[in-house]
């Protein structure tokens, strides 16, 4: 995803929505491994969690993690087979954040295992 996609991204974003998004390095990788065609819904389904709201509830429309990653959110999309893994933040600026550290399959929970793998990347 080039960086000017990227910007226009979140300029649209942040207009509409008052949310950016920002990637990991890894969760670029998992975006990057799928086909152009997939990454368009996968931006979707961002922009789309950005309209609901991106906080968690009751403050947004984000569903909860459980366990080690109960500070982050996730997107789910039974149609892609897919799932999204974020860290919705909300700064003095007004502007919430989502920090996106996991984009996999919905098998066997596999992106929830990745996601905590990446904790202490992110963290840093």
């Amino acid at each position: 995803m080039p960086k000017d996609k990227i910007a226009k991204l979140n300029q649209l974003l942040v207009e509409q929505y008052k949310t950016q998004v920002m990637f990991t390095s890894s969760a670029m990788q998992d975006y990057k491994s799928f086909a152009v065609g997939k990454r368009q819904d996968i931006l979707k389904l961002i922009v789309k969690q950005a309209e609901k709201g991106a906080l968690l509830k009751p403050d947004g429309k984000g569903n909860r993690c459980e366990g080690a990653l109960h500070d982050f959110a996730k997107i789910k999309s039974k149609s892609l087979n897919l799932r999204i893994i974020y860290k919705p933040t909300k700064p003095e600026t007004g502007i919430v954040r989502m920090d996106i550290i996991a984009i996999g399959p919905r098998d066997d929970l596999q992106v929830y295992k990745m996601a905590i793998q990446r904790l202490a990347d992110y963290e840093e």
